[in-house]
């Protein structure tokens, strides 16, 4: 049943190491009456052994692609754990479903007052636009990336949403997916299983092959809640 516009939305929360931002994100979709979520058992940092790091992250480095700095690093096992959980979201969906929107949300997302019936205008307005792949409902490294000079695209104004048709993430914690996007990324990644980056670098990466279209809106309905103080970050 549809929600909101969407079919489901899926939280990566880790219930027993992150106890109050999983009360905190149950909290915000209860006040709104969302029903249609589902937590995934999610995979911890302190759980990616050598042996998942060999089989995933064989680059073992962190490349920033695109607008971001140029970065050589190793992953964090907290950016693995997070890719891998994303990914679990996406094979859900594809098992599950055949059709529909979807938005996968962090466990540090905390939405704006009118959370539910702005997601809905943004899924209305999104159906215009017939080549999205991703919308970007949060604010994630908003500051930094007005530093790098995005939006570098002139808004879509559909309505009373603004839309940017970009090749870059802001970040990932509240990503709007369709099922032909989820089964496209899906596809893309199962052809090395290399984890060479965070989980929205590796969308910026795809996306530069100009076959996954990321479109970011305007206003945010999602912040996030590591970047704003709010919550430590898991990923260090």
């Amino acid at each position: 049943m549809s929600e909101a516009g969407l079919l489901k939305i899926y939280i990566i929360a880790n219930k027993d190491n992150e106890l109050n931002r999983y009360n905190n994100i149950i909290k915000q979709l209860n006040d709104f009456n969302i029903t249609n979520y589902e937590v995934i058992d999610s995979i911890w940092g302190t759980e990616i052994t050598e042996d998942i790091r060999k089989e995933y992250a064989k680059s073992d480095y962190s490349m920033r692609f695109h607008g971001r700095n140029m970065v050589d690093k190793p992953l964090s096992n907290g950016e693995i754990s997070l890719f891998l959980n994303h990914i679990k979201c996406l094979e859900s969906i594809k098992m599950n479903f055949d059709k529909g929107n979807f938005l996968i949300l962090e466990s540090d997302a905390l939405f704006t007052k009118n959370f539910k019936i702005d997601l809905q205008k943004i899924i209305d307005n999104a159906s215009f636009i017939n080549d999205w792949d991703i919308i970007n409902i949060g604010a994630g490294q908003q500051k930094y990336m007005k530093s790098l000079g995005y939006p570098k695209t002139k808004e879509i104004v559909i309505n009373d949403t603004n839309f940017y048709k970009e090749n870059i993430n802001r970040c990932s914690e509240a990503l709007i997916w369709n099922y032909s996007s989820v089964k496209k990324f899906l596809s893309y990644f199962n052809l090395k299983k290399d984890i060479d980056g965070p989980i929205d670098t590796k969308l910026d990466v795809f996306s530069s092959t100009g076959n996954f279209n990321i479109y970011w809106c305007n206003p945010e309905i999602v912040y996030q809640g590591s970047i704003f103080n709010v919550y430590d970050s898991h990923l260090r």
